[in-house]
C-alpha cells in the first residue's frame, strides 16, 4: 500500500509523476565539510474504492543528529515558465502547471506526522561535520502508516579529506524593502530588523557570501518616477552646502552580516540603472524635516549631487576601513548601462566614473555589462558579464572574472528558472571552473513585486512577477513565518558551489589544466556556458570520481 525509495536531489518530481520512473540511490559521497542531499518520494495506493484518507508520521536516525535536515516540497504554480524567443535547451515543460520548488521545514522531533495519502517528497541535506571520522554512516527514516511500517536508508560515505571553504564571491540581490511590504512592518523597525537578520541567515545558508548594502535607497527595478520605500543605512543632515553623515544603521547592518559569516560587501548603485542618467533617491535632513534633495528629478551629473558624492564618499570609505572590511568591499555606478551605440549610456557612464574614481581609490567597482566597450575602453576593471555574451570577455586578460545570468539567459545557458530541469541549475559549478570565474551574480534573492516594483506580490501564487520575467528568476527564497525558507534551487545551486570548490582542490593537487582537461574527457566534450552534457548522471558521477581522486594515496 504504501512505498518509498531514496532519489537523487538532482531529480524534479512533477505533479503526476511515475513513481516507478526514478532510479533509486542507495549511497552518497561527500568529503568532511560537505553538504550532501537526496531526496524521498513516497506513494500510497489506496484500495479500489476506498476513500479514506491515512495518516503516518516518520522518525529519523541517524548519527549526524541536528546536521539532518528535512523539508517537504511543495508545489507552486509557474505562469510563465520561460520566453518563447529564449527557450532553448532543456525545461520540465515549457507550458504552464504546477512545479515542484518551495520547501517547508520539518521541526526535529521524535516523530513527524504527514498525509500518507497525498504523495510526498522529501528533500534531505546532510551537513558533514568536519571532525567526523571517515567511512560509513546509515541515515535511516522509518515510515508509519496505521499497522503498516516501511523502512528506507541511504549510506553516507564520508571520505578522508575536508572541503575547503567556498571562495568564489557570490551575491544575489537582497531586496529589504520586499522584507517589510511582505510581513507587513515598517521600514527599518525593530520587527523589520529582526526579519532582516533571519533573511540574511539563509542567505548565508544557501552559500550567499556578498551582500548588497543598501547605504542609500538602492535605485533598481523602479518605474521611473515612482520610489521604493526608503531603504537608507546612512543617515544625512545638510547645512548650507555641508553634509554630516550618521553611519549607526550600517554598523548594524555589517554586525548582522558577519554575524552570519556574510565576508564581501557590494554598496548599492550610485546612479540609475539602464542608463546613468539621474540620481538614487537620497533623504536629507534639513531644518529638521526629511526631504528626497536627490532622486528622478535630478541629472547624474548635477552640481549638487556632485557636491554631495565628494562629501559622502570620502566618509564612507573612511568608514569602511574602520570597520576592517575595506579591502572586501565593491562599488557600483549603474546596472545593465545599454548597448544601444545610438544611446549615450556609454558617455553617461564614463562622466561618472571619472568623477567619482578620484574618492575611491583602492576600491573595485563592479557592474553588470555586456557590452565589451566598456572594458575596452577602461571604464571597469571587473565587469560582471551576462553568461549568452560572456564569450569576448573570455579572450580578454581579465584578471577577476565576474559573470551572472538573469531573466534574459534562457537559451542553452544554465540558469535557475524553476521550470528547468535540476541539473541545469547545478552545472553551472562546473562552467564557471572551467572559465576561471571568481564571482558570480544573480537579481533576484527576494523581490516579491511586480516588474519595475509597481505592486507587491505573494510569491506562493505569483513566481513570474505577473508575466514578467520566467518563474524563479525574481526570488529563490519564500517567505515564512518570521524567517525566508529555502528553495529546490537553492539546495541544487549549493552542489554547485561545491562541485567548483571540488574542482579547485583537484586542481591544486594535478595541476590547473590537467584538472580542466579532465573534466572535459569525462564529459566528453568541451566544456562552456552554452555548450555542457545534459544529464544529472554527469554532475553526480563526475562529483564521486573527484573524491576519489582527492581521497586516494
Amino acid at each position: 500500500m504504501f512505498r518509498a525509495k531514496v532519489i537523487s536531489s538532482l531529480q524534479n518530481v512533477l505533479p503526476k509523476a511515475d513513481f516507478d520512473g526514478f532510479k533509486e540511490v542507495k549511497k552518497l559521497k561527500g568529503l568532511k565539510g560537505e553538504r550532501v542531499s537526496f531526496q524521498i518520494l513516497s506513494k500510497y495506493s489506496l484500495e479500489e474504492g476506498s476513500f479514506r484518507k491515512k495518516d503516518g508520521y516518520f522518525t529519523l536516525r541517524s548519527p549526524f543528529g541536528k546536521n539532518v535536515k528535512t523539508s517537504v516540497e511543495g508545489f507552486v504554480p509557474v505562469g510563465l515558465p520561460c520566453y518563447s524567443e529564449h527557450s532553448r535547451g532543456a525545461y520540465l515543460s515549457k507550458e504552464p502547471g504546477l512545479f515542484p520548488d518551495v520547501l517547508y521545514p520539518i521541526a526535529a522531533k521524535e516523530r513527524t506526522y504527514f498525509k500518507a495519502s497525498t504523495p510526498t517528497v522529501l528533500m534531505v541535506t546532510v551537513d558533514i561535520p568536519e571532525d567526523f571520522e571517515a567511512g560509513e554512516y546509515s541515515v535511516n527514516f522509518c515510515f508509519h502508516i496505521g499497522e503498516e511500517k516501511h523502512s528506507v536508508k541511504v549510506l553516507v560515505e564520508v571520505c578522508d579529506a575536508v572541503i575547503k571553504k567556498n571562495d568564489l564571491m557570490f551575491t544575489q540581490w537582497f531586496h529589504c524593502d520586499s522584507i517589510a511590504d511582505y510581513h507587513g512592518v515598517k521600514m527599518m523597525s525593530k520587527r523589520h530588523w529582526a526579519l532582516i537578520d533571519e533573511y540574511i541567515k539563509t542567505a548565508a545558508r544557501t552559500g550567499i557570501n556578498m551582500i548588497l548594502t543598501p547605504i542609500l535607497t538602492p535605485p533598481l527595478d523602479t518605474e521611473i518616477g515612482t520610489e521604493r520605500p526608503t531603504m537608507q543605512l546612512v543617515g544625512i543632515k545638510k547645512t548650507g552646502d555641508r553634509y554630516e553623515f550618521d553611519f549607526t544603521l550600517l554598523e548594524k547592518w555589517v554586525g548582522i552580516c558577519k554575524k552570519h559569516g556574510i565576508e564581501y560587501f557590494e554598496m548599492s548603485h550610485l546612479f540609475t540603472q539602464w542608463g546613468v542618467k539621474c540620481c538614487p533617491k537620497v533623504v536629507v535632513e534639513i531644518e529638521g524635516k526629511k526631504v528626497k534633495e536627490f532622486g528622478w528629478h535630478t541629472a547624474s551629473m548635477s552640481d549638487g549631487y556632485k557636491n554631495f558624492l565628494s562629501q559622502f564618499l570620502p566618509a564612507l570609505t573612511a568608514k569602511l576601513k574602520g570597520l576592517g572590511i575595506a579591502d572586501k568591499t565593491y562599488f557600483h555606478i549603474s546596472d545593465e548601462p545599454g548597448m544601444d551605440p545610438e544611446k549615450p549610456d556609454l558617455e553617461n557612464y564614463k562622466a561618472a566614473k571619472t568623477f567619482i574614481k578620484k574618492y575611491l581609490n583602492g576600491f573595485k567597482l563592479i557592474d553588470a555589462i555586456s557590452n565589451i566597450e566598456f572594458y575596452k575602453t577602461g571604464l571597469i576593471s571587473v565587469p560582471v558579464v551576462s553568461t549568452n555574451h560572456i564569450e569576448p570577455f573570455m579572450k580578454e586578460d581579465i584578471k577577476e572574472r565576474w559573470c551572472y545570468y538573469c531573466c534574459g539567459q534562457g537559451d542553452d545557458v544554465s540558469n535557475r528558472f524553476i521550470a528547468m530541469p535540476s541539473f541545469r541549475n547545478r552545472i553551472i559549478g562546473t562552467q564557471m571552473f572551467q572559465s576561471d570565474i571568481s564571482g558570480f551574480l544573480q537579481w533576484g534573492y527576494n523581490f516579491y513585486y511586480t516588474e519595475k516594483a509597481l505592486y507587491k506580490i505573494d510569491p506562493y501564487g505569483v513566481t513570474d512577477g505577473e508575466q514578467a520575467w520566467p518563474a524563479g528568476d525574481p526570488f529563490s527564497v519564500y517567505p515564512y513565518g518570521d524567517r525566508a525558507i529555502e528553495s529546490l534551487r537553492t539546495v541544487v545551486f549549493y552542489e554547485a558551489l561545491q562541485d567548483r570548490m571540488l574542482l579547485k582542490m583537484l586542481s591544486e593537487k594535478i595541476g590547473l589544466e590537467n584538472a580542466k582537461k579532465w573534466v572535459e574527457e569525462e564529459a566528453g566534450m568541451d566544456i562552456n556556458f552554452k555548450e555542457y552534457p545534459e544529464t544529472s548522471e554527469f554532475l553526480e558521477t563526475m562529483h564521486d570520481k573527484i573524491i576519489e581522486k582527492l581521497t586516494e594515496k
